[in-house]
């Protein structure tokens, strides 16, 4: 690329001041406004045919930008299409969720609303019914509370003999549990005893049969050698053989009883060649084991123990009465400290002490059953139906629609109204209205579509062969910039929200969806975009905007500002993304270049001929 010294421009620059002696077309040097020619920088020179000079007015004229040359960071990035669609959390359909007519509407389509504003107002009949069923529902429930009020009067007496009954159960059962306590020791103690009886007779049995089958086994043998030497009769043989099967299955015996008892064969044969002097718990492992996992392992050896798990179910049922007495007690308005103080002194409280008015407000509300309560459980269940209708009631006029505040006045004032007001329930504009003056509607109904454009979607769709690009490194949270055709110069900035899981088989792509905020609505759904997948930074280079780079016949090229003077300046590009280009050589840091208006300037510089009026139009 040619360079020229700084010295030779100031020497052409002189030459032309003197004498003229170089022409105007030579020199190309175009003037908007003012003809002259500004300096530049020390470390750029040009000739003048690249060279511009406006004015402030010539600048407006043609809409003139720069922007710095800097170092940044070149992008890689994948470009796809796709369009602006509404975001499903930010769309509201409005149903009246009861039936009536309109009879007034306040936002009609294309007006922006707020949430809870007043769209519509409907007459419902429907609406009217539940409320006079709600203030009659609610009267009811006042003088049953009346009454009972009244009623509670009468049962000081019955609450103290109720307190009473419940201390002197609970005092019994205990007293019960005690007894059985003692009685599972006792039991506990012959249990043992006559599981370790039963065992050393299993022992007993065990060492018997195999010293009896070893006998016998050694009396066939000596018969099988006389009956071979014909010494002894074959009825003699037959004969011994037939005890020793006995043998053998009475030793079987012995041992499935033990085996009954997961006794392995290990432990059979040591408790065989023992000579009888080792205890046979200690033979079965069982002399480390406490005595409720004794008696849990061999308890079918003894009706002891039989009569033991019994005794000790006796006991269970017996603390389960206990804890229920207890609880009962409790239930009544007992404490835990007089129950235990029940215990130790076996002494029943008679609160004849406490005023009835105390007694009344401490233990009403704890007492279960009483002969004179009968009145009086009637009318707390009346009281019960009366509350659930209430709450039934106001839940159904809460879901129609009607807000706590709106149910509480028709409560207070007793005057039912037929009026429904249909609120938004979001904000945005209405795209959609289905209803108009004097329409009758359902509860399911659409009345009106509600968006909200400051969140939108945008879906773009990716190509087959681009995903080897992308490969893992674009994911939920990835940057995006979306440029639209309507706003050429604005870039919106979103993130990937989802990415779909599957391949369209008909396209080969696959969509995915990103989150813009769209504060200023310009995006609109329906609108076709450019977007631009982020998928890493580079190393920072020096670089300008894109669109500051021009091509003419090879050559890459862009305009430097220097004052009021625009040169046309030759460059080496390299690496770019959507937004920057990388500049290698011809620039440097701090320099700028025009990013807007570049065209009308390389328009001047290639075309001398024409003439440039003063408000930097050519003509």
């Amino acid at each position: 690329m040619l360079r020229y010294t700084l010295f030779s421009l100031f020497f052409a620059f002189l030459i032309m001041t003197i004498g003229g002696l170089v022409s105007l077309n030579l020199t190309a040097t175009l003037t908007w406004g003012n003809t002259h020619v500004r300096d530049e920088q020390p470390d750029h020179t040009h000739s003048q045919g690249n060279m511009v000079t406006l004015t402030d007015k010539a600048k407006a004229n043609i809409g003139l930008r720069t922007a710095e040359v800097d170092v940044r960071a070149i992008e890689t990035i994948v470009h796809v299409h796709g369009n602006i669609l509404p975001h499903p959390k930010q769309q509201a359909i409005v149903t009246p969720r009861i039936g009536g007519i309109v009879k007034r509407i306040h936002s009609n389509v294309g007006e922006f609303v707020e949430k809870d504003d007043l769209l519509l107002e409907l007459e419902s009949l429907d609406l009217q019914m539940a409320q006079i069923e709600l203030i009659e529902a609610v009267a009811q429930k006042k003088s049953l509370a009346s009454r009972l009020t009244r009623l509670t009067e009468v049962f000081a007496k019955q609450i103290r003999r109720e307190l009473q009954t419940r201390q002197i159960d609970y005092l019994q059962s205990l007293s019960e549990l005690q007894e059985l306590q003692r009685a599972i020791e006792k039991r506990r103690v012959l249990a043992i005893t006559k599981v370790i009886s039963v065992l050393e007779q299993m022992r007993f049995r065990l060492l018997k049969a195999d010293v009896e089958l070893q006998l016998i086994e050694t009396t066939l043998k000596r018969t099988e050698v006389l009956a071979e030497k014909r010494i002894s009769a074959q009825k003699e043989l037959i004969a011994q053989q037939a005890e020793y099967r006995k043998g053998q299955n009475e030793l079987t015996d012995a041992k499935r009883q033990f085996q009954i008892l997961n006794v392995s064969e290990q432990t059979l044969r040591k408790i065989l060649h023992d000579n009888g002097e080792t205890a046979i718990l200690s033979l079965l492992n069982a002399d480390e084991l406490d005595t409720e996992a004794l008696l849990g392992k061999y308890t079918m050896l003894s009706g002891e123990g039989t009569a033991l798990v019994d005794a000790e179910a006796a006991y269970k049922i017996a603390a389960i009465k206990v804890a229920a007495n207890k609880q009962r007690a409790l239930a009544a308005g007992l404490t835990e400290t007089l129950l235990e103080n029940l215990a130790k002194t076996q002494t029943i409280v008679s609160f004849n002490d406490l005023a009835t008015a105390e007694l009344i407000e401490n233990y009403l509300a704890f007492v279960e059953s009483s002969e004179a309560l009968e009145g009086v459980l009637q009318l707390e269940e009346a009281f019960r139906s009366a509350v659930i209708t209430v709450n039934r009631v106001r839940q159904k006029l809460q879901v129609s629609g009607l807000t706590l505040a709106d149910i509480d006045k028709t409560v207070q004032t007793g005057q039912p109204s037929p009026i429904f007001h249909v609120k938004a329930p979001a904000s945005g504009q209405i795209i959609e209205q289905h209803v108009s003056l004097g329409t009758t509607v359902e509860k399911s109904n659409m009345l009106f579509s509600i968006l909200d454009t400051d969140l939108v979607w945008v879906e773009g769709e990716v190509h087959e062969d681009a995903l080897v690009r992308l490969q893992d490194k674009w994911q939920i949270g990835s940057e995006v910039r979306i440029r639209a055709a309507a706003y050429p110069e604005t870039t919106f900035t979103g993130k990937i929200s989802h990415i779909s899981g599957i391949m369209n088989p008909e396209e080969r792509t696959v969509h995915f969806w990103a989150e813009v905020n769209n504060p200023t609505r310009k995006l609109k759904p329906g609108m076709f975009t450019e977007q631009t997948i982020v998928l890493e930074k580079g190393p920072e280079v020096l670089s300008v905007p894109l669109n500051a780079v021009l091509e003419d016949r090879g050559s890459w090229f862009v305009f430097v500002e220097l004052g009021e003077t625009y040169t046309k300046q030759e460059v080496v590009v390299g690496a770019r993304d959507d937004r920057y280009i990388e500049i290698k050589e011809g620039l440097f840091p701090e320099e700028y270049v025009v990013v807007r208006g570049q065209h009308q300037l390389l328009r001047a510089t290639t075309d001398v001929s024409e003439g440039v009026d003063a408000h930097g139009h050519p003509h």
